[in-house]
């Protein structure tokens, strides 16, 4: 009997670790949210900075891009430049003027090479029209004078542009400005573009 009451008074062993099967408080789920809430903020703000980043930095990208296409058709033209005495040139491949108060390099150059393999005479000129770098080109002619006198194409480069600088080599002098009268083609010419913010771009290539 003494062990029939001794079994009916034992109360069971609690379980292994004392809160199994208890949910989380009020105060728990309160911290877990607003920690939550937290981390969704900060996320937020960062992605909120990287899109405006790349608002920021893509005009100016697509500018740079434009400046570095604008200068490699410089470079193609000046390297293109028509040998005076194979072209039977009245003066130097490129010359320097200003018109109205606005700057133009003018490039006489041997075009792409035509069907029949032979290359023809083109002026090219680069000038700064109305806050942009722009490229006229007349069409392929047989000699100096037609394409000095053709109907250019004009092509727009680089938009932003304030003005452009152009300064030759010469040698014993170092870079200097260069006038009309110059009758030798330099072997390098220097070219520097300032933007509409008042940044800089040089660039120096070299003639034929």
């Amino acid at each position: 009997m003494a062990d029939r009451f001794a079994s009916v008074a034992r109360t069971p062993d609690p379980p292994a670790g004392g809160r199994r099967g208890r949910g989380f408080t009020l105060v728990e789920l309160l911290v877990a949210i607003w920690i939550m809430a937290l981390v969704a903020v900060i996320s937020w703000r960062g992605l909120s900075s990287l899109v405006a980043t790349r608002e920021r930095l893509g005009p100016e990208a697509d500018e740079v891009r434009a400046m570095l296409i604008g200068f490699g058709q410089m470079e193609r033209d000046l390297a293109q430049a028509a040998n005076p005495v194979l072209a039977s040139l009245p003066g130097p491949p490129m010359r320097v003027q200003t018109v109205d108060g606005t700057l133009s390099m003018q490039i006489l150059r041997f075009s792409e090479p035509l069907p029949d393999g032979s290359s023809e005479l083109q002026q090219v000129t680069y000038t700064v029209v109305d806050g942009a770098l722009v490229r006229q080109s007349s069409p392929p002619q047989r000699s100096a004078q037609d394409a000095m006198s053709a109907a250019p194409a004009t092509v727009q480069l680089v938009k932003g542009v304030a003005s452009m600088q152009v300064r030759v080599w010469r040698v014993n002098d170092g870079w200097v400005v260069p006038t009309p009268t110059d009758v030798a083609a330099p072997p390098g010419v220097e070219v520097v573009l300032t933007r509409g913010d008042g940044t800089t771009l040089r660039r120096v290539l070299l003639v034929g």
